[in-house]
């Protein structure tokens, strides 16, 4: 049985951006360690799933993007182990908030208009990142895959 709040250490399989996602998107993860339950073994490399559930482009004024992923479930074997939450490990890759710089610019003269011209940063996770997410619930995990 794995019980809920284990933590799971995922990496992402592919590099998610502000600039390209779309809510509601898949996210493709990879089990970045094996994973013990009593004397079953969910190895490392196992595919994980989740999904983008907010996303806001870096825009006009100094916006910076923003981007909200969320770990679904791990697919072992064809057994889905719930998972939730998600936090990268590395440094946040916050969309850089550059308002301020749009702001200051709008009181020098001539500058004022375009200082709505001035964006923010994007968001981007590279491929390979570590995350961290947990999980959901009480599992049972059988070493013998599902049949159909």
């Amino acid at each position: 049985m794995l019980t809920a709040k284990t933590p799971v250490l995922l990496v992402f399989a592919d590099e998610v951006s502000s600039k390209s996602a779309v809510k509601d998107a898949e996210v493709r993860f990879r089990l970045a360690e094996d994973l013990h339950v009593g004397e079953i073994v969910v190895p490392k490399g196992t595919p994980a799933f989740g999904e983008v559930v907010h996303v806001q482009k870096a825009g006009l004024g100094g916006r910076g993007g923003e981007l909200i992923l969320a770990a679904r479930h791990l697919d072992y074997r064809g057994q889905r182990i719930p998972l939730r939450s998600l936090k990268p490990l590395a440094t946040p890759y916050a969309g850089k908030n550059r308002s301020d710089a749009a702001l200051a610019a709008s009181f020098i003269p001539y500058a004022g208009l375009m200082s709505m011209f001035i964006t923010g940063g994007q968001i981007v996770i590279p491929a390979g990142t570590e995350a961290l997410a947990s999980v959901a619930a009480d599992t049972p995990v059988s070493a013998v895959p599902e049949t159909q």
